[in-house]
């Protein structure tokens, strides 16, 4: 009938692109139209179809072990390859020398399904008959022999769509099918099949296909049609394609149909050509915007925002790429096993190590939660493109943050520096210094009679015997002590001594103590006592020890915020305090 075999990209014979023929069983093939890149390049065996190596392997084995499953679930993405798989299947199946992984596609069965009309594969859209009787039909026709090969496959696509009445119609023959009969079912969401059926299938779940392994197919395709596209525009559509083979080869399709209006002669299809007939993003643009994000420069990230808003690309996409931009970046920096991991073309990895050459892996990290939290706000905005500028104008006006590690090394440095200068040193090394305990009160200041400064470092009042000029005045706090000693009160004498405004506040460590310590402070003798020390004091405070301990916790983390050496270590470094974490002081 005038029906020659062709060959695949790989040399195989294929002849399935001839189902787009009008097919006239008089005078053969007439009137072949243009056929479209997905149906022309579509696979024909096992060894063709790309990114599914999990299931063209177990089906090949099945074939070559004859452990033939009665019926199978291809589920997954649209475009990835279930219908193919499925066809191809049924080419080894019912091929002359089959079973067999690797069909002739020359004898008349195989022609016959690559052609479309082969009457042992029988095709239903599950979507329009999806009734109880079109189920009712299919069982009926079952018990009858194939035609020409081994087995009936049925091929039902799409075959969640059908009624519930449907599925239970289908389950005793699916579960006991004539030996001469297959099923095969296709479909995109499989978590809308019954249990019932799932249980009495074999389930393959398609992935989509990875970027690179798309690109790696369109290029076999544009060299058979031959014409020519850059490395960068082919990830470009097969990023578009998103994880789709066959929504990627339509995609190239329209770009190839474009750029030949613009290179009649040399068939080349510049980069442009496919942003501008396709819609997408430049990644020129993206490059510009990490360029201004990592080097400090607002005006190229806003001139990067208008050109995408110009360009009328939505700017929630825009931050999704950036998103994918910047994680490339972030694992280029990291370490060079990181690299494997990004899958990008090999002009825009070495552009991204060009970007980030100064640039520490940790600032990147900053950079993507930021963009994180912006993509998530451009997506809710009314207003994407003023959230987007703000969001940029918020991260050129903020510092840069310097990775921990260059902090350390600085204040390491700053450290041994103020020892040889004979400067405290309890500030380097991102130790805290230790507020001072206080086991005495100093004497306040000429003209005051109580100092309540509210660090670690407290004054007392001046006491009732006054100093001579040779002698040191007496400690009130060890004159309280022996004479709540004398009378019996140790529990007093062992607390930790504060003065705030009139009172005397004392800082208990065990919850015995604090107990005791209070019901001796209501004596009249303690009220004597401290008339005689502290005159212008007018009660006592008893703290418990939980109190005391959130107490003492303040007041070093005041000593330190207000400590003059920290202060300069801080205006060294440019820095900030955020949060300020105390650790425990050792005992004694």
């Amino acid at each position: 009938m005038g029906v020659v075999p062709t060959r695949c990209l790989d040399g195989a014979v294929w002849n399935s692109h001839l189902s787009a023929a009008r097919y006239d069983p008089r005078v053969g093939v007439s009137d072949v139209s243009y056929l479209a890149i997905a149906r022309k390049y579509r696979p024909a065996t096992f060894d063709e179809i790309v990114g599914q190596d999990h299931v063209t392997r177990t089906l090949r084995n099945a074939l070559e072990k004859n452990r033939i499953h009665h019926a199978f679930l291809f589920s997954g993405a649209r475009g990835v390859g279930k219908t193919t798989a499925a066809r191809a299947l049924a080419r080894a199946l019912n091929c002359e020398k089959g079973p067999t992984a690797n069909p002739c596609g020359a004898c008349p069965s195989c022609l016959e399904v690559g052609l479309g009309n082969s009457p042992d594969l029988i095709e239903i859209d599950g979507a329009s008959n999806n009734s109880v009787d079109d189920i009712r039909e299919l069982r009926d026709t079952v018990r009858y022999a194939p035609q020409r090969g081994k087995w009936k496959i049925y091929l039902i696509d799409e075959v969640h769509m059908l009624s519930k009445g449907a599925f239970n119609a289908l389950l005793k023959t699916l579960e006991e099918p004539p030996p001469h009969v297959v099923f095969i079912f296709a479909t995109t969401e499989a978590n809308k099949i019954p249990e019932t059926i799932l249980s009495r299938v074999q389930r393959f779940d398609f992935k989509r296909i990875p970027i690179g392994q798309v690109a790696a197919q369109l290029r076999k395709i544009t060299e058979s049609e031959g014409v020519s596209l850059t490395e960068t525009a082919l990830r470009m559509i097969a990023r578009a394609g998103d994880g789709s083979m066959r929504d990627s080869q339509s995609l190239l399709d329209q770009a190839i149909s474009y750029g030949l209006s613009e290179t009649k002669e040399e068939r080349v299809i510049s980069d442009k050509a496919v942003v501008d007939a396709l819609g997408l993003l430049d990644r020129n643009v993206l490059f510009e915007m990490l360029e201004g994000l990592v080097s400090g420069a607002p005006d190229r990230c806003l001139a990067a925002i208008e050109r995408v808003y110009e360009f009328g690309f939505e700017l929630s996409e825009f931050t999704a790429e950036m998103l994918e931009l910047l994680r490339n970046a972030a694992f280029v920096r990291l370490s060079p096993g990181a690299r494997k991991f990004i899958d990008a073309a090999p002009d825009e990895m070495e552009r991204l190590d060009a970007i980030t050459r100064d640039v520490d892996s940790e600032v990147l990290s900053r950079l993507f939660s930021a963009m994180l939290e912006v993509h998530d706000q451009v997506s809710r905005a009314s207003r994407p493109r003023v959230v987007l500028e703000m969001a940029v104008a918020r991260l050129a006006s903020t510092r840069p943050v310097q990775p921990v590690a260059t902090l350390v090394n600085r204040l390491e440095d700053l450290e041994r520096r103020l020892r040889q200068s004979g400067g405290s040193a309890g500030v380097g090394g991102l130790k805290t210094p230790r507020a001072p305990r206080p086991s005495s009160f100093m004497e306040p200041p000429p003209g005051s009679s109580v100092a309540t400064t509210p660090h670690a470092h407290f004054q007392g009042p001046t006491a009732s015997a006054q100093p001579t000029d040779n002698a040191p005045p007496p400690d009130p706090w060890v004159s309280f002590q022996d004479q709540v000693r004398a009378i019996g009160s140790g529990a007093l004498a062992e607390a930790e001594p504060r003065i705030r405004d009139v009172r005397l506040m004392l800082l208990m460590n065990t919850s015995h103590g604090a107990a005791e310590a209070r019901r001796q402070a209501l004596g009249s003798e303690i009220s004597g006592i401290l008339s005689r020390c502290y005159p212008t004091l007018a009660s006592i405070e008893i703290v418990p020890p939980a109190e005391a301990k959130v107490f003492r916790e303040r007041e070093r983390r005041e000593a330190i915020e207000n400590d003059p050496a920290f202060k300069r270590v801080l205006d060294r470094l440019g820095a900030s305090v955020q949060k300020l974490t105390l650790l425990n002081e050792p005992e004694g």
